[in-house]
């Protein structure tokens, strides 16, 4: 096993191209959808990360097989019998709560324990929980287990008004529905790329779909099993954005492949703001060049289409080099400024008060000793070490690892030093 700490000797621009792998939040809940079908389904370009193989675990668990030819996913669930998840599959994943809807659906029951993750606040289930129950199941919750049950006469079609566009609740709630008897109703549905990639996925399979990708989504269920997918996952636009965000920082030029332009709107302006230099090549393929003299910006996270609360950590490291002073209001979770004591000892100047961060642009960031806490805060963390002087250690790398694929490799590709004397690995990069 690969020490969980890296070292990256920093102050060097990043120069060249980088390939964007496919999405891991859009293909977990496909991953999700293919137990509602029979026979073989097949998921290109599945990337190889730790949140895909432990949901692989999960669905074999379950009954199903998965297995790895050259860069898809081939899954099976025909002979899928099991119903109930044990704590050790689902703690260390958050998306394992997916399983929940399409068990659900198939079986009439689902017994799974209360997912984990990372540990960036309390991100409740009750949405996923008041949908299932308004489409007829019987859910019981308790401290450590979710156990739902439909009654014979199945999931009924019905209108679900969520009172949060919840991304993870609209994707349960939609596989879930999937198998109700007649139309369902999904009322101010998150409306994600990641969520139309799903929609799109279940229409490969038999489903009809009205309204992907705003927020009514109208569900027309079936009685009979989907039909196995053959899908290729959209690009990770969260990875895209990290990339971005990098090249703002240290780009000379950077040129991103499979980074979409529909889907960083927000975020290349405010990159723009901040001083960086973007040209879209093509829909899919990004150049930007860092800012020299980088300003103060202020964001505000929320749900699509406004800025990504996956990237406010990544943001946060250039904007504690940029110059006056820049306010960050995070809106989606209580506890997603775990990366601010990493970059405080590097240099930065930021004061909390609870959802805000006020930034002092500090001239540079210094080397350090830092520990990632979750995923997006050890890629701001790793960020971070690319532009400070000197030789960065970063504790905690594992939690990157369950989100960027070969994201070592990807950085020695573009000039990114690691001191593999001082210490070990990231993912990618053995």
């Amino acid at each position: 096993m690969a020490p969980n700490l890296i070292s990256i000797e920093g102050g060097r621009d990043v120069v060249g191209d980088v390939y964007i792998s496919g999405s891991k939040n859009a293909g977990l809940p496909i991953m999700a959808a293919s137990i509602l079908a029979l026979g073989e389904s097949k998921l290109e370009r599945a990337p190889v990360l730790t949140d895909i193989e432990n949901f692989a675990s999960i669905l074999r668990y379950l009954g199903g097989t998965v297995i790895w030819r050259s860069n898809s996913l081939r899954i099976d669930t025909t002979h899928m019998e099991n119903r109930e998840l044990p704590a050790s599959l689902t703690r260390p994943l958050r998306a394992s709560v997916l399983a929940l809807g399409p068990l659900l659906a198939r079986f009439g029951h689902a017994k799974i324990s209360l997912p984990g993750g990372c540990t960036i606040g309390k991100r409740p289930i009750d949405e996923h929980i008041s949908g299932l129950e308004k489409l007829g199941a019987c859910v019981t919750l308790t401290q450590r287990v979710i156990e739902a049950r439909v009654p014979r006469t199945g999931l009924q079609g019905t209108i679900l008004q969520l009172r949060t566009p919840t991304v993870t609740g609209t994707m349960n709630l939609m596989l879930a529905a999937c198998r109700a008897r007649g139309v369902t109703h999904i009322r101010n549905a998150a409306r994600e790329p990641e969520v139309v990639d799903l929609c799109q996925c279940l229409i490969s399979m038999g489903m009809v779909i009205h309204g992907v990708g705003t927020e009514h989504l109208e569900i027309h269920g079936r009685d009979i099993p989907l039909r196995p997918y053959n899908y290729r996952v959209m690009d990770d636009r969260i990875e895209g954005g990290t990339f971005l965000i990098l090249g703002a920082m240290a780009g000379n030029p950077l040129r991103i492949h499979g980074c979409r332009e529909e889907h960083q709107t927000v975020l290349i302006e405010k990159l723009r703001t901040v001083g960086a230099r973007i040209s879209i090549e093509t829909p899919a393929i990004i150049m930007i060049i860092k800012a020299s003299n980088p300003k103060a910006a202020d964001i505000t996270t929320g749900p699509y289409p406004a800025l990504s609360t996956d990237l406010q950590p990544q943001l946060m490291t250039l904007l504690s080099v940029s110059q006056g002073v820049s306010r960050i209001h995070e809106t989606v979770f209580e506890r997603r400024f775990n990366h601010v004591a990493g970059l405080l000892a590097m240099g930065a100047k930021i004061q909390l008060v609870g959802q805000k961060a006020v930034i002092h642009g500090a001239e540079r960031l210094v080397a350090s000793t830092v520990a990632a806490t979750d995923l997006r805060a050890g890629a701001s963390l790793v960020i971070a070490a690319i532009s400070a002087e000197g030789v960065t250690i970063i504790q905690g790398i594992a939690h990157v690892d369950r989100g960027y694929e070969r994201f070592g490799d990807k950085l020695s590709r573009i000039g990114v030093v690691f001191n593999t004397e001082t210490a070990g690995s990231i993912a990618g990069l053995n």
